[in-house]
């Protein structure tokens, strides 16, 4: 995927992404076609292709720009699970149709990458811990936040975002678990 700073590709890049998003009102996934893309955004096959591999990349682009809820604190301490919780709420409710896009889709997963990626390049996350210790705790953390994204969608997307935050605060910690 294209990550350079070119005007004329960012904009390429956009336009294709937003193509495919309007696409997705109308078609599934698995149906829409590059070339379909193509003709929506207006650009030829050869840029499609040297801005993104594949019409997955396009979502991944998608989720790099519309997933990236606010993990930092003022970076002087670790973030802590009440201040993820409050970011991801807020997140939560206010990218309803495009989590309900992918969900309907059944591409919710792909939105698992971006959330550990933004965990991984956090410096506040487990900033003391190691390497693998936070490669760990962020896989099983952007698990735990895709499902809370499916979960919420599939449930009508009501909560409002005091009811995520509790909710998140309360898997995550383990209280909701009862052996």
């Amino acid at each position: 995927m294209y990550k350079g700073t070119n005007r004329t590709a960012c904009t390429s890049q956009k336009l294709i992404a937003e193509a495919l998003l309007e696409l997705l009102n109308d078609s599934s996934f698995q149906s829409i076609s590059v070339a379909s893309i193509c003709r929506r955004a207006d650009v030829s096959r050869q840029t499609f292709y040297s801005l993104f591999e594949s019409k997955e990349n396009v979502i991944l682009y998608e989720l790099s720009k519309s997933c990236a809820f606010d993990l930092a604190g003022d970076g002087s301490e670790d973030l802590t699970l009440s201040q993820l919780a409050r970011s991801y709420s807020r997140y939560l409710t206010s990218h309803k149709a495009f989590l309900a896009t992918l969900v309907n889709n059944g591409i919710i997963h792909y939105m698992y990458d971006q959330q550990y990626q933004s965990l991984i390049r956090c410096t506040c996350f487990m900033s003391g811990s190691s390497m693998e210790d936070r490669c760990f705790t962020a896989d099983f953390m952007a698990s735990g936040m895709t499902s809370i994204a499916r979960s919420y969608i599939m449930s009508g997307a009501r909560e409002d975002e005091e009811y995520l935050e509790k909710m998140i605060c309360s898997l995550f910690s383990g209280r909701m678990l009862r052996f």
